[in-house]
């Protein structure tokens, strides 16, 4: 246990807290929307609820990436432009979330506790 703990200690908290609450914030408004509809399946709910639980680490994941590729480089946009891709990454990140963040985790989970 203290192994996965030691992965979100690696983790900036005041990020980690941020994506969270964006993450469960969609949840329950996704989950909202559904509320009337009977093929809406408790199991269904679960697959989003882990979306919502791996999401940090997806956003780990494309950021690292992204990093990698833009370096330290700051481009100047627009802010209509810029919300709306911030959106669109949000939801395709959140949609792909369980096995992105699977490979987040683990990478984390492997780079922090290799020495013990």
């Amino acid at each position: 246990m203290e192994k996965v703990r030691n992965v979100f200690r690696a983790l900036d908290r005041s990020w980690l807290i941020r994506h969270y609450l964006f993450s469960f914030v969609f949840l329950a408004i996704f989950s909202y929307s559904f509320r009337y509809d009977d093929s809406y399946f408790p199991s269904e709910f679960f697959l989003f609820f882990l979306s919502s639980i791996f999401y940090p680490f997806a956003m780990f994941v494309y950021e690292s990436i992204v990093k990698l590729i833009m370096g330290d480089n700051v481009f100047i946009l627009p802010a209509i432009p810029l919300l709306i891709w911030k959106l669109v990454r949000f939801i395709i990140i959140w949609a792909f979330s369980i096995p992105i963040g699977i490979i987040g985790f683990g990478y984390l989970y492997f780079r922090i506790n290799r020495g013990s």
